[in-house]
């Protein structure tokens, strides 16, 4: 163990306390920070108002922020104060290293160049595809507008990848592509599920709470309703499944984040018919997920592979739906064809897909575990991804210290 104390800034990638549930950063530096070895301070930008998150590490307010609900125009507005309230936080507190997340790059570009002046180590956490995931909440990422800000933030974020002393990702496609773009070093820190998960729920309470027969087939989805989604595709197949006469129910668990993509889900919901036998519930905790999967026969994934934010993602749903032994449907996302050889794992592109996974799963009424899949749900879990990074961080400790 190191004998000085290594502090550490992070520049999360969205609101660290008010987010409806832990994101990749939460997991990892409250496992990482304990006061000892490893100092955490985290940088709270206040997109969502009240505090729904809890957490150990040291949280900086920032004082005098313009207030604007458009997430993209927030940071926009606030670069000027952002970068200043950063360089004071790092004098005050004596910071080692800052880690920064997917965040509007302008912000993350402007904040680089200032530590490269002052020979601080930056860790750039590529969480996914970074220029469409900024471009989604300023515009349309099709339109017009939404090619030409993609083209600009594309700009920045080769710089970021560049000139970072190491990127972090989550899965393989994300490390290919920075190591294509050029990044100094890259290390996989995979997303991954919390030790709950790993305890078996029979799901029965939910399926009685939410008003479902014995026989009825659930096919569900949890997590942000957002842009990355391709969810026209997955409630048509459900449609198609009613009209087959499957008793077949749609749970939606989630909301939106900051865009109108749920509007959308909504008119979709009416457009195919299938609002009579859909139930789409609010974010419900963390602790209470794996209960909610338990009672699911199909969970999905339904990313949108024509847009780069879904394609390059690592959704760590994957492995807390596989945790309760509910077969999944995911859309041909480079994660998933990875693992396309687990038995519960079907792929699928089109509605017709999704219908041939639920007849079948209907059919088997399967939820066993294969022990397999426990073998690699106890290498999933967070705290080895936190082991991980706590290396990251001696190392590069250890190269500033002989710089």
């Amino acid at each position: 163990m190191s004998e000085e104390i290594i502090r550490i800034l992070v520049i999360p990638s969205s609101d660290y306390l008010g987010h409806p549930f832990p994101q990749r950063h939460n997991h990892l530096f409250e496992r990482v920070h304990d006061e000892k070895e490893f100092e955490v301070h985290i940088l709270r930008f206040d997109l969502f108002g009240r505090s729904k998150l809890v957490s150990r590490c040291i949280i900086h307010e920032i004082p005098l922020e313009i207030k604007i609900r458009n997430t993209g125009l927030y940071y926009l507005s606030n670069v000027i104060n952002y970068v200043s309230e950063i360089q004071r936080i790092i004098k005050r507190e004596s910071i080692d290293i800052v880690f920064a997340g997917n965040l509007l790059p302008p912000l993350t570009y402007v904040l680089l160049r200032k530590l490269m002046e002052r020979k601080i180590p930056f860790i750039f956490d590529l969480q996914d595809y970074y220029p469409t995931s900024a471009t989604g909440y300023l515009a349309d990422v099709k339109s017009v507008f939404g090619i030409y800000l993609k083209g600009f933030f594309e700009t920045m974020t080769r710089y970021l990848i560049r000139n970072a002393d190491v990127v972090t990702v989550p899965g393989v496609a994300l490390a290919m592509y920075a190591k294509d773009i050029g990044a100094k070093r890259v290390y996989i820190l995979p997303n991954g599920i919390s030790e709950h998960f790993l305890k078996r729920y029979d799901g029965e309470k939910i399926r009685r709470k939410l008003g479902y027969d014995d026989n009825d087939m659930i096919v569900g989805y949890v997590g942000s309703i957002e842009f990355w989604l391709d969810m026209k595709t997955l409630i048509k197949a459900v449609s198609i499944a009613k009209m087959n006469r499957l008793p077949i129910k749609l749970l939606l668990i989630g909301r939106h984040l900051q865009t109108g993509y749920s509007l959308r889900v909504e008119k979709w919901l009416e457009e195919y018919d299938v609002k009579d036998i859909a139930t789409w519930l609010d974010f419900v905790s963390h602790e209470e997920i794996p209960e909610y999967i338990a009672a699911i026969d199909v969970a999905t994934i339904p990313f949108d592979t024509e847009n780069p934010t879904a394609y390059y993602a690592a959704p760590n749903k994957l492995w807390e739906y596989l945790s309760q032994g509910v077969s999944v449907a995911s859309t041909p996302i480079p994660e998933a064809l990875a693992y396309r050889f687990i038995r519960k794992l079907f792929i699928v592109k089109t509605s017709e897909e999704y219908v041939k996974v639920f007849e079948k799963i209907f059919k088997s009424k399967d939820k066993f575990l294969d022990p397999y899949i426990e073998q690699i749900l106890e290498k999933r879990l967070w705290k080895h991804s936190a082991d991980m990074l706590r290396e990251i961080f001696r190392t590069l400790k250890s190269a500033k210290q002989h710089y």
